[in-house]
């Protein structure tokens, strides 16, 4: 079975302006501005825990890309957030 993914207490997402995410981490009191496809992707950790393919689907679907490009994005981001303390695995 695949390890789901879902977004740490400490990280606070919230809605820009221009539509895009902002992910405020409440322990190291530092801000990451999300691009438009991680803005997505992070809306999705913060209604339920997903996998990296549940999320490469949704991805691959609202931004109408192939999949295998999406994931190995999806596999980066989480890899990055993971180690920065914002995503944890389940």
């Amino acid at each position: 079975m695949s390890e789901k993914f879902r977004l740490a207490e400490n990280a606070v997402c919230r809605e820009t302006n221009s539509e895009l995410r902002m992910l405020f981490d409440r322990v190291k009191g530092v801000m990451y501005e999300l691009n438009e496809s991680a803005s997505a992707a992070v809306e999705l950790l913060g209604q339920q825990p997903s996998t990296a393919e549940e999320l490469s689907a949704s991805l691959s679907e609202e931004f109408d890309a192939p999949v295998e490009e999406i994931r190995a994005d999806v596999d980066q981001m989480l890899a990055d957030f993971v180690k920065a303390g914002l995503v944890v695995q389940e």
